[in-house]
Formats: structure tokens, sequence, C-alpha cells
């Protein structure tokens, strides 16, 4: 009777073991989290699948992940950043500095990791949306200016601050998506934890725009057909921002890459 029982159990012990083993053979561990920072999106998480234990050739080289990242919860970390690195503001030239820079960045993407050699380094490729826009403020004070005023060009015109000091507001927005290649390391550190490093770049037909707002109070425009300084009136500085904000986005229109670098941590289940 003795001898029946443990049989008997013997009988369930092996089965059940059987069934464990079954099941880790068709459901490997490879679930996997993270969280990082992106230099073009802020904090970076993502949550994904890879394991390199199956036997299938191509579920042992392939991975997928969802990818999020914003700079919202470091916005108080990246303007004290920005305004540390400002300071007084960045000198451009001719007393012309560049202050008060703020960022607002986003993206989010879907993402197909293939391991060539089923182990660290990946090939990445998937398709990314988002934007990122970067604000500041242009002043200066400029000194031995001629009769105390700052003279500049804008689309062609010849202008002049009635004073040596003046401002400005600038900035570049973009929002895009599109198509995401890239390659990246994914690295074992220990129980599990992973060191993660990413860099590619988005093709997209979506490309930056450059915005300018130039104050008109005490603008004087010089007229070529009278040789006169007059003050300026809003319709024509209107228009020749439009015109300079024109050019300038034509450039900006030959950029239809944009960069992501990311690392950070991650888990692996």
């Amino acid at each position: 009777m003795k001898k029946d029982l443990f049989v008997l159990l013997g009988c369930v012990f092996c089965s059940v073991a059987n069934a464990s083993d079954e099941s880790l053979t068709r459901f490997p561990r490879g679930l996997e989290s993270g969280v990082g920072v992106s230099a073009t999106g802020g904090l970076n998480l993502f949550i994904g699948y890879y394991n390199n234990d199956f036997e299938s050739y191509w579920l042992r080289h392939f991975g997928f992940r969802i990818d999020l990242a914003t700079t919202d919860p470091l916005k108080s970390a990246l303007d004290s950043a920005i305004e540390s690195f400002m300071g007084d503001g960045v000198d451009v030239g001719d007393g012309v500095r560049i202050d008060d820079g703020k960022l607002d960045a986003w993206h989010g993407g879907l993402l197909m990791d293939y391991y060539p050699f089923a182990g660290n380094w990946r090939l990445t490729a998937g398709y990314v949306w988002g934007g990122a826009r970067l604000d500041a403020s242009i002043f200066g004070t400029v000194e031995n200016a001629p009769a105390h005023r700052f003279y500049f060009y804008l689309a062609g015109d010849h202008y002049y601050y009635n004073g040596n000091a003046f401002n400005g507001v600038t900035n570049i927005d973009w929002n895009y998506n599109g198509p995401y290649l890239g390659t990246g390391f994914d690295i074992g550190v220990f129980c599990g934890f992973r060191l993660y490093i990413d860099a590619g770049v988005v093709f997209t037909n979506r490309t930056a725009t450059f915005d300018l707002d130039i104050p008109h109070e005490n603008l004087y425009l010089y007229n070529k057909d009278s040789g006169v300084w007059s003050p300026v009136t809003i319709p024509k500085l209107d228009q020749d921002v439009q015109l300079a904000r024109g050019e300038a986005n034509r450039d900006l229109a030959n950029f239809k890459f944009f960069p992501m670098i990311k690392m950070g941590f991650g888990y692996r289940f």
C-alpha cells in the first residue's frame, strides 16, 4: 500500500515537473521594461519582449518594444539647467545674446528589434511620432553703436532701434512622424538588470518651423526712395518678418531627419 502511494506521488510530481518544463518551453521568460533619458525626448519609458532561448531562429533573434518619452517630469530640472547654462545670456556676437531658453519635447514609438547574433547588439526599425519646441529670447545692448542706435537688416530692409538696446522672441517647432532606423546595445548587468543605449533617426517629411517676433516700439525703417528714416508701420514690419521667416523655413526644410539618442536601465523578467 505504501509502495503504491509513493509510486502515485512520484507520478504526480513528474507530471507537474514536465508540465512546468513544457510551460517554460512554450512561454520562455523575456518580458522587459525600462526607464532612461532621451536626449530628444526627456524621461524615456519602454515595455517590450525579447528572449534568446527560443528554439526558432526568428523568435530567438527578434523582439519588440513600445517606447514613450516626455520632458514634462523633468521640466523644472531642464529649465534650471538651461537657465544655469545661459546665465546672463549666451553671446553670439555684436552684443547679441540669447536668453531664457525653454525646451518641450515628447515622442512615442512602436519598435522591432533584430539581434543578429542573439546577443547584446541590436538593429531597430519602427515608427515614431512626436514633437519638440525650443523657445528663446534675443536681446542685447550694443556698445559704441552709431548715434546710440542699433542697426540691422531684415528681408533686405534697413532698420534701427532708437537706442542701443533691442529684444525679440524666437522659437523652433518640430512636429514629426515617420519610420525610424537605429542601432543599440542591451547589456546585462546583474540579476536581470540591463543597461541599454539606442541611437537612430526618424525619417520625416514634416520639417521644423521657425518663428520670429520683433517688437515695433522705437523701431525705425529707412525709406530707400526718399532717404528718410521714419517709424516703422506694423504692416511693413509684419511683411518683412514673414519674408525672413519664409527664408529660414526653406533652409530648415532641408533637414528631414530627426535624431534620437537614448540610454537607461531595464529589467528583464
